[in-house]
């Protein structure tokens, strides 16, 4: 399930980022940002439950909040 915005301790309401996760295909969480590791590639994310096809650069980190991704190579950021 989801976290709602009174969910969030402390820790992770003032860092960036407390936790990544390696994407595995299937539905996770909803992420605060996604990383991509491997080669630059299109990628398939589900964003707010729609599928889009992204351009992820090798070494970048985008401010997107993905439930899903098509590609192993992309980190979930929490």
């Amino acid at each position: 399930m989801a976290k709602k915005l009174n969910d969030y301790e402390v820790r992770e309401s003032v860092s960036p980022y407390v936790k990544a996760v390696d994407a595995t295909g299937s539905d996770m969480d909803p992420c605060r940002a996604v990383h991509m590791n491997g080669t630059s590639a299109e990628v398939t994310l589900t964003i707010d439950d729609t599928d889009v096809g992204i351009y992820l650069v090798q070494g970048r980190t985008y401010q997107i909040s993905a439930t899903k991704s098509s590609s192993t190579n992309v980190v979930f950021l929490y």
